[in-house]
């Protein structure tokens, strides 16, 4: 009888074991997932149009537009591209990078072309601090869950 003891400790503590083993591979698994769900479906498209948006300005520094005519549509322009992207996608979103998204829809709706383009003449565009912290935020996001997913 005694000679049992071991034996029933070793499978009773072999079994926990693998339990906790199983738990912990496949709350991991869980993780790498929701992170390739996040970088794929909210932050590569995120980080994509905004850096097309950023580089576009070449094109039309190339052409013969206005480059005012650029930066008054911006939140249109901004906003055509990325409501898609938030609405379908929002949820994925961590606390700061979900109040970054309502904000910038907020300013994106609040911009009037017009009245851009006269203030943009005037040196006076203290409302994209909005537009700029929603960049800095998006890429930001972008480069950690990347990171955190290739590790």
């Amino acid at each position: 009888m005694i000679n049992l003891i071991p034996i029933i400790l070793v499978a009773i503590f072999g079994v926990l074991g693998n339990i906790i083993y199983f738990e912990y591979r496949l709350k991991k698994e869980r993780h790498k997932e929701i992170l390739k769900k996040r970088l794929t479906d909210l932050l590569l498209p995120l980080y994509y149009a905004l850096k097309n948006d950023e580089l576009i300005i070449y094109a039309w520094l190339k052409s013969e537009a206005d480059p005012y005519e650029y930066e008054s549509e911006k939140p249109e322009r901004l906003l055509n591209n990325l409501t898609e992207i938030i609405k379908g996608n929002l949820y994925l979103a961590d606390d700061e990078l979900h109040t970054a998204c309502i904000m910038f829809m907020e300013w994106a709706y609040k911009g009037d072309s017009n009245e851009r383009f006269q203030r943009i003449h005037d040196s006076d565009l203290a409302e994209d601090e909005i537009l700029e912290k929603f960049i800095d935020i998006v890429y930001r996001k972008y480069n950690e869950t990347r990171n955190e997913y290739i590790k």
